[in-house]
């Protein structure tokens, strides 16, 4: 057997990283379109055309009420002769004005009728794609600088220079070197250092009071099945006390993947942190009592008993992990 791998180049790794990122690029564009097209209609339906029909029908209404009055000019005045006037084109004209206002009014009955139906397709189609959105824009380039590392990896170990007579010396410094170019790449799991060091620098006191409650949240609430499996999770809970605080980062509500940690807390302070884990790092913290926030996310209340160093992840799927204090996921391998 050899001691050693052939490896030739790593175009094929390199070539597999240019399409990737293409791909996540295509798939952002057309999502993008398509959301644009689709919010485009609906201000034209919230907007322009209930705005045209309904001046449609106030200036057909006219338009019928002036007919009518021509009719009725003509049935009360005699013609010179003193005969009955025939009223026959006013009443054309009259029940063509009669039919332009019911045009009128079914087209502003169907734009009102038709709004609140594309709102609820433009939600289902949103719910359907978000899985697609969130790898594109969270996993991929994840998998890239997991690329990136392989590549560096392999390039490293194929620049290894075996020396001569495959001896025991040669052979244990071969596979040293191959163990060290393969931990280059890093460690499969996810890193999830980040959001704990984001947490530790975070000054509590220093947050501004506020009100969240109206806020629109990006992250759908859980649904009851996961909420259950909070159950499941062994650990003793610590439900936070009336009018303990908890402290969330500006934006968290507009972020399709945040995170739940729990510090040590003290003087009225529950220790929560919300904050968000897309990337992005808002300088602004927000502070308010533990019930505001379970008043526009009561879903959250399972999760906010978890005692301190427990972790949770939170993205439009739902749970993606939940994280014990010795930096273990008690949330994958729950049945």
């Amino acid at each position: 057997m050899s001691g050693y791998a052939r490896i030739d180049n790593v175009d094929a790794l390199r070539e597999f990283r240019t399409r990737l990122i293409k791909f996540a690029e295509v798939v952002q564009t057309a999502l993008a379109d398509a959301e644009g097209e689709m919010a485009r209609v609906l201000v034209w339906l919230e907007t322009e055309a209930n705005t045209y029909w309904t001046g449609q029908i106030r200036k057909r209404h006219e338009a019928v009420e002036k007919a009518k009055d021509a009719v009725r000019q003509k049935k009360l005045f005699k013609s010179p002769t003193g005969s009955q006037q025939s009223a026959v084109e006013e009443e054309k004209m009259l029940r063509m004005a009669q039919k332009k206002l019911e045009e009128a009014e079914e087209k502003l009955k169907n734009v009102r009728r038709y709004t609140p139906r594309l709102q609820k397709e433009i939600s289902i189609y949103k719910g359907g794609v978000q899985r697609l959105a969130t790898t594109v824009s969270s996993d991929i380039p994840m998998a890239v600088g997991r690329l990136d590392r392989m590549v560096a990896a392999v390039e490293a170990y194929a620049a290894l220079s075996v020396s001569g007579g495959g001896g025991d010396d040669g052979s244990a410094q071969l596979f040293a070197n191959m163990a060290r170019a393969l931990g280059e790449m890093g460690p499969s799991e996810p890193d999830y250092k980040p959001y704990r060091n984001k947490t530790s620098a975070v000054d509590r006191k220093a947050a501004e009071l506020g009100d969240l409650r109206l806020e629109s949240w990006k992250i759908p609430p859980l649904p009851e099945q996961l909420r259950e499996r909070f159950a499941k999770i062994a650990v003793q809970r610590d439900v936070p006390v009336d009018g303990a605080t908890v402290v969330v980062e500006d934006g968290a509500w507009q972020a399709e993947r945040i995170y739940l940690e729990r510090v040590p807390g003290e003087n009225g302070d529950s220790g929560w942190f919300v904050g968000r884990a897309d990337g992005t790092d808002a300088e602004k913290k927000i502070s308010m009592p533990v019930q505001d926030l379970l008043q526009a996310r009561q879903d959250l209340t399972e999760a906010l008993a978890l005692p301190a160093g427990y972790l949770v992840l939170l993205d439009t799927t739902g749970v993606s992990a939940i994280l014990d204090e010795k930096g273990k996921d008690v949330w994958a391998p729950i049945k």
